[in-house]
């Protein structure tokens, strides 16, 4: 074996949910000995205790998941499965929008990032008695909030101990900045990382940009389900289990083909047609923003974060080079117009847009406005994607 398959490697990720699913811990741990006693053994000592990554008032320490080391038809290969939004307080951390230092030094949505950094020191223990135990293959999975901490472990790993895991995720949120995504698709490999995700999950659109999906190149897993509308029904796991049953990871590949070539975002900028918040045109919003601060930018739109202080925000950066952009050539400056123009008609404002006074706060007002409704989207599926309801 050398990726876990899909079936298996969704189950994981959705039973990891037994701890958030039973009152007691033990009831969870009885339970899925019970299922998986001859392959792993799960205990206290090997369940991961972490906390979110929410605003300072919500912190919740829970369990998040298991490490585990094989045994039987799994000798030789360890886990690491984390569990998906489940709390208020995993909510707050998916939409908090603000980045901090990987392990590698790159920019990460600081959420996730305090969450994994949590759970450090029980992982540097799993993984040094995890050399002792003969394991030649580490696998990282998770869904959703999981998904992202599962991520970021894998990058910690490879980067820590000079292994290359394989990482596996279901509706994942955006993890980190273009460094980030960079640097953990060359050190793990693009072919060691495999993320699923399904046409109208809007997880997956979360945070907007500048933060993207790692791998940032290669291949991605698309499941297919309904309609062009943002569903919480298509973000629960148990509907990723049921899209992957009899299916391999190469029978739902395909190759990163997200980005979208310059002429068809320019002409989508130009088309004055209504378009509503909806998949596509999120996706579309995300293109074009990435095109227009290129050419703010002289075509280096990664730049973005490296290049102010840390007392500048995602967003201030963002208004702040679109609004330097209006005082370039007009080959700059209208597609700055075009971009804001199309975010408002998007969210239902056009009427709100000054032409001659594009400021850097009514630039930021779009892009928080925007990032308001897409989180708003979030936000709501994530409600009704939780298994059992319950909050803190």
């Amino acid at each position: 074996m050398k990726e876990f398959p899909v079936d298996l490697a969704a189950i994981a990720a959705r039973d990891a949910y037994a701890l958030t699913n039973h009152v007691k811990v033990d009831d969870a741990i009885a339970y899925l000995n019970s299922k998986y006693g001859d392959a792993f053994t799960f205990s206290q000592e090997n369940m991961l205790k972490g906390k979110s990554g929410g605003p300072f008032f919500i912190k919740s320490r829970t369990a998040f998941g298991f490490t585990l080391v094989g045994k039987g038809a799994f000798y030789g290969h360890a886990f690491i499965i984390f569990r998906g939004t489940e709390y208020l307080a995993d909510i707050l951390t998916d939409l908090n929008i603000s980045v901090s230092s990987s392990s590698t030094g790159k920019p990460v949505h600081d959420g996730f990032n305090k969450s994994f950094k949590s759970m450090e020191l029980q992982l540097i223990s799993f993984m040094s008695s995890a050399e002792m135990k003969n394991v030649h293959s580490i696998h990282c999975i998770g869904h959703s909030l999981g998904g992202a901490l599962a991520t970021v472990c894998g990058d910690w790993i490879q980067t820590t101990y000079k292994r290359k895991p394989y990482i596996y995720s279901f509706g994942c949120p955006r993890v980190g900045l273009y460094g980030f995504a960079s640097r953990c698709t060359t050190g793990v490999g693009s072919e060691r990382i495999f993320r699923a995700y399904h046409k109208t999950d809007i997880v997956p659109c979360i945070p907007p940009w500048p933060f993207i999906h790692t791998p940032n190149t290669g291949t991605d897993y698309y499941l297919w389900s309904p309609g062009m509308i943002p569903m919480g029904e298509y973000h629960k796991m148990k509907n990723y289990v049921k899209s992957v049953e009899d299916k391999t990871w190469q029978s739902i590949t395909r190759v990163n083909n997200l980005e979208k070539d310059e002429n068809s975002i320019m002409n989508w900028l130009k088309d004055s047609s209504y378009v509503g918040l909806t998949m596509s045109s999120i996706e579309w919003l995300n293109q074009a923003l990435i095109f227009v601060l290129k050419k703010c930018m002289d075509g280096v739109a990664w730049l973005i974060s490296e290049t102010f202080s840390t007392s500048f925000t995602l967003l201030d950066q963002l208004a702040y080079i679109l609004n330097k952009g209006i005082n370039l050539a007009n080959t700059v400056s209208d597609w700055v117009m075009y971009l804001v123009k199309k975010i408002l008609q998007v969210l239902g404002m056009s009427d709100a847009i000054v032409t001659a006074d594009l400021s850097v706060q009514f630039i930021r007002m779009a892009l928080q406005n925007l990032h308001q409704r897409v989180n708003g989207y979030a936000k709501d599926a994530l409600s009704k994607a939780l298994v059992d309801g319950r909050a803190i």
